[in-house]
């Protein structure tokens, strides 16, 4: 590592519908406020995925630009050689997809996925809105999460990916399953927009302390103020 944590947004020209960038700015500031060196660089459609940096993201997309960013990182294989070696990557709604083995648009093509997560996704009959809460199943998590799900596929997950929370409110990966997001490897995903980060900083914390080590905790009473109010938002908004 060098003297900066080097955290890769990961093509915000196609990957960006949702503002999901905001999670690398969550990440750089939770450091900076630390007192730790940190600088976002971003990869678009233009660059090779860079191998050799600490931390990824990638946002969500609808599906012209989910077709781009897929075909983009089959070619230019950095992210999967990164998280081969153990780099935290988080996938957001889209993501999820692009990072399976495969999807399916809603015109009913198959697209070949990048294949780091155990999963597939076809399209669901309705499109799913709305708040979701959910209880975190990875350890080192204990707060529940929080964050706003807007998309039609219905993810599946196969035995070597595991569910990143249970849903307490909304319907996660796919209506009627009771699971949000993929845990395999490195890469944590989930269909948590919000952004995710944001509404979550134990996540946030989560991912750094895996290139850091621990880390003190940050007080930030608005941060703990949106967290109360999103918990409590209604389904639909």
């Amino acid at each position: 590592m060098t003297d900066a944590v080097r955290i890769g947004l990961v093509l915000p020209d196609v990957m960006g519908t949702y503002g999901d960038g905001g999670n690398a700015v969550v990440l750089r500031q939770r450091l900076l406020l630390r007192g730790i060196a940190a600088e976002i660089i971003e990869i678009t459609l233009g660059d090779p995925v860079p191998e050799s940096l600490d931390l990824y993201t990638l946002g969500g997309a609808e599906d012209y630009a989910q077709r781009l960013a897929t075909t983009h990182l089959r070619r230019h294989r950095g992210l999967q050689r990164a998280a081969d070696r153990g780099a935290p990557v988080l996938a957001i709604c889209a993501a999820i997809q692009v990072l399976g083995h495969w999807y399916e648009t809603a015109a009913g093509e198959r697209v070949d996925g990048v294949g780091l997560l155990d999963l597939t996704t076809s399209p669901q009959s309705e499109r799913t809105i709305g708040e979701v809460v959910s209880t975190p199943s990875v350890a080192g998590l204990t707060e529940s999460l929080t964050g706003f799900e807007n998309h039609r596929g219905g993810t599946v997950l196969g035995p070597d990916a595991r569910p990143l929370a249970t849903v307490i409110k909304g319907a996660g990966n796919r209506k009627g399953d009771g699971v949000d997001g993929a845990v395999q490897g490195s890469v944590l995903a989930t269909y948590l927009h919000g952004p995710c980060l944001a509404r979550n900083p134990e996540l946030a914390d989560l991912l750094l302390a895996r290139i850091t080590g621990p880390l003190p905790p940050l007080e930030l009473p608005e941060v703990d103020q949106l967290r109360r109010e999103r918990l409590a938002a209604p389904r639909r908004m």
